[in-house]
């Protein structure tokens, strides 16, 4: 009998909340469990695996990441709103950084949910770069692009790739949206 007040969702934010707390690398069904006191077997009565589970927290963070990107961008346009976009992307990548680990996992995991959530965490970005006159293909290209700017500092950031030079990593990041800005 499934125990009351274990359900997905509970499952789903325990898990979210122990990856924060204590790791990725750290986080297993059995220390799930041991939270909300119960067997790890039992948890499997409300997820099908590890892997369904993570990419559900993957993609709520995703839903979580879209929701900083519109609080973000909200009343701004063109340039402002590309650098404000820039820095709410990697603040939350900053604050939140074994989820954001888990969002880059998501695209590994053989399930059928990323498409919605990967949609609304790319929309406020296309809405930024349709302030810049871009045919839909140039604005899926310039999307890639700035994303691929923001996750590319992201992860080096993360993992300390940074640190070693003798120049301030938030003027780098600038330096690189300010590039795309005049790119676009």
């Amino acid at each position: 009998m499934p125990r009351r007040g274990l359900g997905r969702e509970a499952i789903r934010q325990a898990a979210a909340m122990l990856i924060e707390e204590q790791g990725r690398d750290a986080f297993s069904m059995g220390a799930l469990a041991s939270h909300h006191g119960v067997r790890t077997a039992s948890l499997f009565n409300h997820v099908d695996s590890l892997d369904s589970l993570l990419e559900e927290v993957g993609l709520a963070a995703m839903l979580r990441l879209a929701e900083e990107e519109n609080r973000a961008i909200q009343g701004k346009r063109g340039e402002e709103a590309l650098f404000a976009l820039a820095e709410a992307y990697r603040v939350f990548a900053r604050e939140h950084g074994q989820l954001y680990r888990v969002i880059l996992e998501v695209a590994r995991l053989d399930g059928q949910g990323l498409p919605r959530e990967a949609d609304a965490m790319m929309e406020p970005i296309l809405r930024v770069l349709s302030d810049y006159r871009l045919s839909a293909v140039q604005q899926y290209h310039w999307q890639r692009v700035l994303r691929g700017v923001m996750v590319g500092f992201a992860v080096h950031e993360r993992a300390g790739g940074f640190s070693r030079l003798p120049v301030d990593e938030n003027e780098s990041y600038r330096i690189a949206i300010r590039c795309i800005a005049d790119g676009l």
